[in-house]
């Protein structure tokens, strides 16, 4: 049977680059900020069956610099300020002011993390309590599907919002990076080792053995980084979303259909579902990339934003200027 292409909705790069999704790696400027863990960075991008729309939803990891979700996309500007463009019929494009550390978009909702206590603060939908964070401190945070996951300071992880499949039900432990996709969240320990939670179809979230240094948790497929830059996916391969090419990356972000990549020199590379364009990247150089629901999103070596894909809400219309990068 078809598979129906849901529209929903990055590793400290060996050459200085931040990427989305999880472990965000949070600027230095803050003294009474917590520490960021060390070398792991998730992408960021994860989807969720349609919530009030026939299409499906993305969701997914943290980023302190860019974040393209299911319809619409945010970043952050070098003064910590969000900006977000895109669908905003839940206000999800609606950010607070204020200084922000890290951003990450989900379905319908968006995520981040204050830049001078790291509190955590949500804006758009809040079904289920997707938007209604936890007090205290962070220093990561993953919006996904119609769920939220962050990880404290001591690396423990904390989830909230929809819980179906058990997503929001993280294993005890540490964790350096985490990732929350449509119904399954994934995080990375402090040894590189995957660890996953929640809905298992497609074999989404069963990790092959082995360390990583990024992972990212799209719709139905999950994809991280080897130590050596290999990238390894699994779960729902229906377009080729998790049969990705050979060689060395520096950032992956798993989308709904669709993933992207950035190769040491920065080269942007798609592969999977490929319509509106959402696998073709322009040529250049990039320090951050996003795969959203049927676009994606990477930010040039200047900090100027640049997307491709379907743009039906403006979601790969990004505005001029700096974003940190």
């Amino acid at each position: 049977m078809k598979q129906v292409d849901m529209g929903l909705k990055p590793l400290f790069s060996l050459i200085a680059l931040t990427i989305m999704t999880s472990a965000l790696f949070l600027p230095a400027c803050a003294r009474e900020a917590p520490p960021l863990p060390p070398r792991i960075k998730v992408i960021e991008k994860a989807p969720v069956k349609g919530e009030d729309t026939e299409e499906g939803v993305l969701a997914s990891g943290t980023g302190s610099l860019l974040s393209g979700i299911s319809h619409h996309t945010c970043a952050l500007r070098e003064n910590g300020e969000a900006e977000c463009w895109g669908d905003n019929g839940y206000g999800q494009a609606d950010p607070p002011a204020g200084s922000f550390a890290a951003i990450s978009g989900g379905w319908q909702h968006t995520c981040a993390l204050r830049e001078e206590d790291r509190a955590a603060e949500c804006w758009g939908n809040n079904g289920y309590g997707r938007s209604d964070p936890p007090s205290g401190s962070f220093i990561a945070i993953s919006a996904g599907g119609r769920h939220t996951c962050a990880l404290r300071e001591n690396g423990a992880a904390d989830c909230w919002g929809f819980n179906d499949y058990s997503q929001t039900d993280p294993p005890a432990g540490h964790f350096v990076a985490i990732s929350a996709g449509s119904h399954h969240t994934c995080a990375l320990r402090e040894n590189g080792a995957a660890d996953c939670w929640g809905d298992n179809a497609y074999n989404r979230a069963n990790p092959p053995a082995g360390s990583f240094i990024a992972i990212s948790s799209g719709y139905g497929h999950t994809c991280a980084l080897r130590e050596n830059g290999a990238a390894r996916c699994w779960g729902d391969n229906f377009f080729g979303q998790s049969a990705p090419p050979t060689g060395s990356f520096v950032a992956i972000s798993a989308g709904v259909s669709h993933t992207c990549a950035l190769r040491k020199g920065g080269a942007a590379i798609c592969w999977g579902n490929g319509d509106d364009g959402r696998t073709d990247p322009p040529a250049g150089s990039f320090t951050a990339i996003s795969a959203g629901g049927k676009h994606a999103c990477a930010l040039r070596e200047n900090g100027a934003a640049d997307c491709w894909g379907w743009d039906e809400f403006g979601q790969a219309n990004p505005p001029v200027g700096v974003f940190r990068y």
